[in-house]
């Protein structure tokens, strides 16, 4: 069930490729200091914080935090978009489990389609069905900093993941002058269209490596 004198030009050139694929710079994470997956998702109310309007490929992002969010998982599935209107701004979605459902994977299985994440159940799975939905979240992803950018393509299926930042609401305009607007749920528990979390992403753990 589905529920890019010629000395100067190779020298530029070459420092961009360098720069592009150089590969993210990471710290630690302190040997105790571990990642429970057990532990609901963090929503607090936001503190004065402003994000910075950004501009990419000729696009304008207008961010408003609307509450400061943390949540730690096991990711089941991973989207890199390379088409749609937010794909510069959010390259990537990360489908996150939580709470008992990472002890359930021979059960269930995930997948995200047009930045939705569905899921299938096997029978005998021994938690509900609302269960899961409650503890599965489909993230969409903006990175605050160009090291998160460059990260975000890591983690593999079943690593732990962390990540803070803020809940947010996006107004985005192109060169064109069309606009949309993104917004993020509050809550854990709704489904359908306009239920995924809209994160500006401000420190990304993968495992033990702490990306800023």
């Amino acid at each position: 069930m589905i529920v890019s004198a010629c000395v100067f030009v190779i020298i530029v050139t070459a420092l961009f490729v360098y720069q592009s694929f150089t590969a993210p710079y990471s710290t630690k994470a302190a040997e105790t200091d571990k990642i429970d997956v057990s532990i609901e998702p963090l929503q607090t109310a936001k503190i004065d914080t402003i994000i910075p309007v950004l501009m990419l490929s000729g696009s304008k992002y207008s961010i408003t935090p609307k509450a400061k969010y943390q949540i730690s998982g096991m990711l089941v599935s991973k989207r890199h978009y390379l088409r749609g209107y937010m794909k510069h701004l959010s390259p990537y979605d990360y489908a996150l489990i939580w709470g008992d459902v990472p002890q359930y994977l021979e059960f269930l299985k995930f997948d995200q389609i047009v930045r939705f994440c569905l899921f299938k159940y096997k029978p005998g799975l021994p938690i509900s069905v609302e269960y899961v939905g409650n503890h599965l979240s489909n993230n969409h992803l903006i990175p605050a900093t160009k090291n998160i950018r460059k990260a975000l393509g890591k983690p593999k299926r079943k690593d732990l993941i962390t990540l803070h930042g803020y809940l947010v609401k996006v107004y985005g305009q192109d060169k064109k002058g069309r606009t949309t607007t993104w917004n993020s749920s509050m809550n854990r528990t709704d489904d359908g269209n306009g239920a995924c979390e809209i994160i500006y992403v401000t420190r990304l753990r993968i495992n033990d490596d702490i990306f800023e």
